[in-house]
C-alpha cells in the first residue's frame, strides 16, 4: 500500500546563517514521496538566494515569495499543497533523515491523532555554562510549564499544542480548521492546537520525532529579550482568544493582579514587610527548585545559575505579557 504524500512547509525571514543546513537536511529524508515548500517573507539578507541555489539542484524544493507574518505565509503555502499530510518546520531547524517517517507513522497509528510533534533539541553556537543551565531548566516542569516547546517528555504524550518548528498534521484537518489564525503574532500554533483539541482529536508528542533547533541567544540579556517576545505574543493572543488565557498566561496574570494588591497593602500599612515576604517566598521556591534539579541531574552549578535563569525567564515574560494585553496591533513589533 503506498504511503500518503507529504508537503513540508518552511517559513523564513533573514535566516541566512541556518537556512542551508535546514533545507539540505530536508532534501535527505528517507520518506519516499514528499515535497518541500520554502516561503521567504521578504528577507533582506542571502536567505532567498541560498534557497534558490538548493532548489536548482533538487526537484523536491519549491521556493515561494510573499510578505506577511508566519501564519499568513503558512496559509499561503497550504493553499498550494495537494498532499495528504502537511509538516511544518522553521529555517533555523535541522531535521534527521528519519523525521518524516517517524512523524507520519505516529500520525497514522490512530484516527484519533490530529497532529504529531516532538523534541526541539537546542543547538548553540556559544555553549556557555549559562546557556547549558537554560537548556536544563527549560526542560523541567517549572521552566517550561510542561510545554511541548521545551519540556523533556520521555514517552508519547497527549499535549495541548505543538510548535510549528516540529509539527505534522493531516491536510484535511488543517482545511477543516481553516488553517492558522492570521491575526495572531506568536501563539498561532498554540491557537491551532487548542482548536484541534476542542474537536476531540489528540495532539501527540513523540520523543522519537526530534529535531535540532538553532536557538538565537547566548547571554542573559538575549534570553530575557526572547522571553519578553514570547510573553508579548501570549498577552496579545490571550486578549483576542480567551481560551489562550491558559498555561503560562495564568501565573503571569496572577502576578499582574496580585502584585498591585501587595503594594497597596504596603502603602496602607506604611511597611515593606508584605512585599519582602512575597520576595522571600519566591526566592525560596526558585532556589529550592534549582537545587532539586541540580541534585537530580548531577549538575551542581545549576543550583547557583538556576535561580538567575528562572528570574530572567519569568520577569521579562510577565512584562511582555502585560504589554501584549494593551497592544492595539502587532505591526510595531512583529518584524
Amino acid at each position: 500500500m503506498p504511503r500518503p504524500t507529504v508537503s513540508v512547509i518552511v517559513t523564513a525571514k533573514n535566516e541566512q546563517k541556518t537556512v542551508e543546513q535546514c533545507l539540505s537536511a530536508l532534501m535527505k529524508q528517507d520518506y519516499p514521496d514528499y515535497e518541500v515548500l520554502f516561503v521567504d517573507a521578504g528577507s533582506e539578507d542571502s536567505t532567498l538566494s541560498i534557497a534558490h541555489k538548493i532548489a536548482a539542484s533538487g526537484s523536491r524544493l519549491r521556493v515561494l515569495q510573499t510578505t506577511g507574518n508566519p501564519s499568513q505565509c503558512r496559509n499561503m503555502a497550504l493553499r498550494l499543497c495537494n498532499s495528504d499530510i502537511i509538516a511544518f518546520t522553521d529555517a533555523d531547524v535541522e531535521v534527521p533523515s528519519t523525521w518524516l517517517t517517524q512523524a507520519v507513522s505516529t500520525l497514522l497509528s490512530s484516527p484519533s491523532i490530529g497532529g504529531v510533534g516532538g523534541p526541539n533539541k537546542p543547538v548553540r553556537d556559544h555553549n556557555s555554562g549559562f546557556v547549558r543551565a537554560v537548556d536544563l531548566m527549560l526542560a523541567t516542569s517549572l521552566g517550561s510549564m510542561r510545554s511541548a516547546q521545551s519540556y523533556d517528555f520521555r514517552e508519547k504524550t497527549v499535549v495541548k499544542s505543538i510548535p510549528c518548528c516540529n509539527a505534522t498534521y493531516r491536510r484535511s484537518l488543517l482545511t477543516e480548521m481553516g488553517g492558522f489564525n492570521e491575526e495572531l503574532i506568536g501563539c498561532d500554533d498554540t491557537d491551532l492546537g487548542y482548536r484541534i483539541s476542542r474537536t476531540g482529536r489528540n495532539l501527540v508528542f513523540d520523543p522519537e520525532a526530534k529535531v535540532l533547533h538553532h536557538v538565537k541567544f547566548s547571554t542573559i540579556r538575549q534570553f530575557a529579550r526572547l522571553m519578553f517576545k514570547y510573553g508579548r505574543g501570549r498577552g496579545y493572543a490571550s486578549k483576542r482568544k480567551k481560551y489562550l488565557f491558559s498555561g503560562p498566561a495564568i501565573p503571569a496574570a496572577g502576578v499582574a493582579i496580585g502584585l498591585p494588591g501587595v503594594l497597596l497593602i504596603c502603602w496602607l500599612f506604611a511597611s515593606l514587610i508584605p512585599f519582602e515576604f512575597v520576595l522571600a517566598v519566591y526566592a525560596f521556591l526558585i532556589v529550592g527548585y534549582s537545587l532539586t534539579v541540580a541534585v537530580s541531574q548531577r549538575k551542581l552549578g545549576v543550583a547557583f545559575v538556576g535561580p538567575v535563569v528562572l528570574t530572567a525567564e519569568y520577569l521579562p515574560y510577565l512584562a511582555g505579557f502585560l504589554v501584549g494585553l494593551f497592544d492595539r496591533g502587532p505591526s510595531r513589533w512583529s518584524g
